[in-house]
């Protein structure tokens, strides 16, 4: 089955300009013409295969962090008009202000979204990376630290609010090992499980409706105790 867009509960104030870009961006990922590393450079091939560089969605892609000017030529390459930094400010960091003025030197909004992979996600924290995805102009690089933990969590969130529970099996690639390289210790095995929780309990709302309404850390700690997955 094809994966189609899940409906909004309620008309976009945006008008006709959002719904045009999105639709460009979110159409199922079989039919969306991968930029894959075959068609970059041979210096944004190594970027790519060395910053767990990857194509999620049309418009999406994921990665580990960036360090200094070099990353510069792939995003360029790919277009890449918003990052979504995972891992939150972190001004006295050795990453973060190189980070932004990146984005700042490119013309690249910059959005500091933080996500925990080591803890169970916090509404608010749910609430803000979907608003993020919502309101960002396209395409979007979202990335963490090493790209395999929380950017998954991003990955599974974006797919799960764009196709509803038609993109759960998209969503749970986005959760193997490889390519992506997530290998979740115990305490980070609930973000595999995440998906099956929203496609089990969303009763036909989408991803941010249902987070808003229903959902808390205790409730899903709740169900993936009852099920003896762990957290």
């Amino acid at each position: 089955m094809d994966l189609v867009p899940s409906k909004r509960t309620k008309r976009d104030p945006r008008g006709e300009e959002f719904k045009n870009q999105r639709s460009k961006y979110s159409r199922p990922q079989h039919l969306a013409p991968l930029l894959g590393v075959r068609k970059l450079s041979l210096k944004n091939q190594l970027l790519a295969l060395t910053h767990n560089w990857h194509h999620v969605d049309n418009g999406l892609y994921r990665s580990a962090q960036m360090y200094g000017m070099y990353f510069a030529p792939l995003l360029e390459h790919v277009g890449i008009k918003t990052i979504i930094n995972l891992r939150g400010a972190n001004p006295k960091s050795s990453w973060y202000e190189p980070e932004r003025q990146i984005c700042e030197s490119l013309g690249i909004i910059h959005i500091d979204s933080p996500l925990h992979s080591r803890r169970l996600p916090q509404k608010e924290a749910l609430v803000k990376l979907l608003k993020a995805f919502d309101k960002a102009p396209f395409p979007i690089l979202i990335k963490c630290s090493g790209g395999a933990d929380r950017t998954t969590l991003a990955s599974c969130l974006y797919l799960l609010q764009i196709y509803g529970k038609h993109g759960l099996d998209e969503a749970n690639k986005q959760t193997r090992f490889w390519p992506y390289l997530h290998l979740p210790q115990r305490h980070q095995r609930w973000i595999k499980y995440f998906p099956e929780f929203f496609a089990e309990n969303h009763n036909g709302t989408t991803l941010i409706d249902w987070i808003e309404s229903f959902y808390t850390e205790e409730v899903f700690g709740e169900w993936l105790k009852k099920r003896h997955l762990g957290s």
